[in-house]
């Protein structure tokens, strides 16, 4: 009931922000490298310049969030200048949302399990941005996923936590170079746990380091980067190198770590695929239906990592982790507003325990494949 309380509030509150005129543009600096724009004006600033580490990949991103951060129209080839929305790119600095998911079975447990969360994030510059400047970006983000279950960790006995909470505060900086590109980097900090803050040992961070430098010719470039969270599928730093190809005005690839590729086959349609370790993939499909209406379709993995405050080993981690495909509609409001909502297929559907994500395996609770429902409201002025 609660869910439901929740995605009715977000659908009344809408049309009364779509009616106010934000003042200042703003930007989430982390968005998905799909969804930013390759040939920008501002190369120096490019959300692009990045690393995709922000469509869900290391738990930085809420995992029941939908997909789209990206404003369709301003992808487009003929709206390059419309994309850029002064220095910042296209993609959504405030967004807001819900998702949920009906009961389902647990493999040898006569119990069920269903999913609801809420979850929002706003970016905003720190002081007013100027085009070719160094750029400070403040970043708040929230989540909360509700377990309902009466399913155990048959490991350890323990039952399986009911609220998991993701609070992140941070900032981007950005500071273009005389030979041209850019270096800045991200740094997020906050606690990821059933008991947000309870000790010293819940806290977490994500920290980003990159680089930018044009390539040989005018139309390509190098992104070297360094990415690291203690709550990732590699609580590692990991290093990456790509070197972004255009060669038109249609397509991108990154070629490297970490890869991905934007194709735009006409106005209409636009498809993306990302990868980052170990086993994060985001596959995006987006078609435009008319004026302000579009359909998409996503596959993606979710995994969302989180500190027990109960747990026995310090580096043990709690993972929840499915496989989705889903299908929705974006609806333009206005101002800068859209509301997005989608339905999801999760299958492979795993909790467990363990200190990595690939083996010693703890407490693993399997449950059956299901549906899922998700609603999103987004600012992109």
């Amino acid at each position: 009931m609660a869910k439901l309380f929740f995605i009715a509030g977000l659908l009344a509150i809408a049309p009364a922000l779509a009616a106010e005129e934000p003042a200042v543009p703003a930007v989430d600096p982390t968005a998905s490298m799909a969804g930013a724009d390759p040939t920008s004006p501002a190369p120096d600033l490019r959300i692009a310049a990045l690393p995709p580490i922000d469509f869900n990949l290391e738990q930085d991103e809420f995992a029941s969030e939908p997909l789209s951060d990206v404003d369709p129209a301003a992808s487009r080839p003929d709206n390059r200048s419309r994309k850029s929305g002064g220095p910042f790119g296209g993609s959504a600095p405030f967004s807001m949302g819900g998702f949920w998911a009906p009961p389902a079975t647990v493999a040898g447990q006569p119990a069920d399990i269903s999913l609801n969360a809420e979850f929002a994030r706003v970016a905003a510059p720190l002081a007013a941005p100027q085009e070719g400047q160094p750029l400070w970006i403040g970043i708040a983000k929230f989540g909360r996923l509700e377990i309902a279950s009466d399913a155990v960790l048959p490991d350890s006995g323990q039952p399986v936590p009911d609220q998991l909470w993701l609070v992140e505060t941070g900032v981007m900086h950005s500071r273009p170079l005389e030979a041209g590109g850019s270096i800045g980097g991200t740094f997020l900090f906050g606690s990821a746990s059933d008991r947000p803050y309870a000790a010293g040992r819940d806290l977490t961070l994500m920290a980003v380091g990159f680089h930018t430098r044009p390539a040989r010719n005018d139309r390509d470039e190098w992104n070297f980067s360094l990415f690291y969270s203690p709550t990732s599928q590699l609580p590692y730093p990991l290093p990456g190198i790509a070197y972004v190809w255009r060669p038109d005005e249609r397509f991108e690839a990154k070629i490297g770590l970490p890869p991905a590729i934007e194709w735009r086959p006409t106005d209409d349609w636009t498809f993306s695929l990302n990868y980052f370790p170990l086993v994060n993939v985001n596959a995006v499909a987006r078609r435009r239906l008319a004026d302000g209406l579009s359909l998409l379709a996503f596959y993606r993995t979710d995994t969302e990592i989180y500190f027990l405050a109960d747990r026995l080993q310090d580096d043990e981690r709690f993972y929840v982790f499915d496989q989705r495909a889903a299908v929705g509609l974006e609806r333009v409001l206005g101002r800068g507003f859209a509301v997005e909502a989608m339905v999801s297929y999760l299958f492979d559907r795993t909790l467990f325990q363990g200190t990595n994500f690939l083996s010693g395996r703890t407490d693993l609770v399997s449950y059956d494949p299901g549906l899922g429902l998700s609603l999103q409201v987004l600012w992109r002025r």
